[in-house]
């Protein structure tokens, strides 16, 4: 115990001197973060055989606005939806979104299963959700007829698509589609204000969005998500809304572009060369992590083996059902937990994560798991209701020592959001003008901000 004790005083002497005047050169630069996060960092790499023995150490990483600006999942279904790329059959689109339920059907999510109300239309009116699902089914059919049936050759057509994507996208049946859609899925998410921790949550959150994959190979939804990843890389960042018209007028949003942030990148490769196994836990499917990272040139630091997501099953043919793996962990929220203390504990002799990153409320109990290391707090302005700004706030407490319960370190990593990088700062701004915590206690966290403003 005495060598973890050792390290926390080397970490809080770490936080107090300048990377000039500190008598081992400082190596580790993030050049988007502060340097007191990259002091803390820099002693955790330099005394990691001080805090675990060989075998024990190692990171983990959420990937979603973690190691990247933006969501895989939300941007490759824009990415899907507005490229019409789908292999299902208007008559499997109800069955596949309907999730499961039906109108006896009930849990918390969905108390009166598909006669359930999921948002309201653009007029303040309820909607249920079997009236957006069936809805949103008409104008699939229309599409699937005329363009993606003949293109993806499904249902034994050897027709030619009688337009191109270019001219259905103008569509009423188009429009509308998308529109509805969005609405559904994002409902379906959110669950009109429900608890976002109860059973039914975390198992339709892993799968609404996966779900647009079904009936296809995973050589088809690897080449999907490289395409989807590249065209967002290189889009701006905008959140999009989308209305609908006719009985069903609801308004959808979805997000577009993505960044990988270099900090991360460096962070992780840095982690790795000081020994340290650096796993990835997140809510996307697993599929869509993997194609991410080695897209951004750090597979082959993390082997396959090392991303956990959303797993799931195929069919004799070998095509994606959009069914959840049986006997494995949800990889949200308490999931990524069990996903630490069942697998990773046991390959890692028993010890904690030395390193998390995390940004949301999907992450708490992953980076609740650290000991004798850092956590990291990518500050995204998430509200005082929330498990995250719990670490806003201890960033701002223990500013300069560790917190003596855990011997962590809290960092507090800010972010433009306007152009999706890190900033040199734990404050965050949304405009490149007005910087902020986000915190009110703790003067509003001022130690952080760094600015010369």
């Amino acid at each position: 115990m005495a060598r973890v004790f050792a390290l926390t005083a080397l970490l809080a002497t770490a936080l107090l001197a300048s990377s000039a005047n500190a008598k081992t050169p400082n190596y580790f630069v993030a050049a988007e973060a502060p340097d007191y996060n990259n002091n803390a960092v820099a002693s955790l790499l330099a005394n990691v055989n001080s805090v675990r023995k060989p075998g024990e150490a190692y990171a983990v990483f959420d990937w979603d606005n973690s190691a990247m600006f933006g969501d895989v999942s939300a941007t490759t279904m824009f990415y899907q939806v507005d490229n019409l790329n789908f292999r299902f059959s208007p008559d499997e689109f109800k069955s596949i979104f309907a999730l499961g339920y039906d109108v006896s059907s009930s849990d918390k999510c969905f108390p009166d299963g598909t006669n359930s109300v999921i948002g309201k239309d653009v007029n303040g009116a309820g909607v249920k959700f079997a009236t957006v699902l069936t809805d949103a089914a008409k104008d699939y059919k229309v599409l699937y007829d005329a363009y993606i049936a003949p293109t993806y050759k499904l249902g034994g057509t050897t027709a030619t698509a009688s337009t191109t994507l270019a001219d259905i996208k103008k569509t009423t049946e188009f429009l509308n589609f998308r529109a509805k859609l969005g609405f559904l899925l994002y409902s379906l998410q959110l669950m009109n204000g429900g608890d976002d921790h109860s059973e039914c949550s975390l198992i339709n959150a892993m799968v609404v969005y996966p779900r647009l994959f079904v009936g296809m190979t995973e050589t088809e939804i690897k080449a999907f998500a490289r395409e989807s990843l590249r065209w967002n890389l290189a889009q701006s960042l905008e959140s999009l809304s989308y209305t609908s018209t006719g009985s069903v007028a609801v308004k959808a949003s979805y997000s577009k572009g993505l960044r990988v942030f270099g900090g991360q990148e460096t962070t992780i490769r840095a982690l790795c060369k000081a020994g340290v196994a650096v796993y990835v836990i997140s809510g996307s499917p697993e599929i869509l992590v993997a194609e991410a990272a080695n897209l951004a040139g750090l597979g082959y630091l993390m082997p396959r083996t090392n991303v956990y997501g959303g797993r799931f099953t195929t069919d004799s043919k070998g095509l994606f059902t959009g069914e959840l793996l049986a006997n494995y962990p949800t990889t949200w929220g308490p999931g990524k937990a069990t996903i630490v203390k069942n697998i990773l504990m046991k390959k890692h002799k028993g010890a904690a994560p030395i390193y998390s990153t995390g940004d949301s409320d999907g992450d708490c109990e992953a980076l609740n798991t650290v000991r004798d290391g850092i956590v990291h707090i990518n500050n995204r302005l998430k509200e005082n209701t929330t498990c995250i700004y719990g670490f806003y706030e201890k960033a701002c407490h223990y500013f300069g020592t560790a917190e003596p319960a855990t011997r962590n370190m809290y960092l507090l990593q800010g972010q433009d959001r306007a152009i999706g990088m890190w900033v040199n700062s734990g404050f965050t701004t949304k405009d490149g003008v007005t910087f902020t915590s986000g915190v009110s206690t703790n003067n509003g966290c001022a130690a952080y901000k760094f600015l010369n403003q």
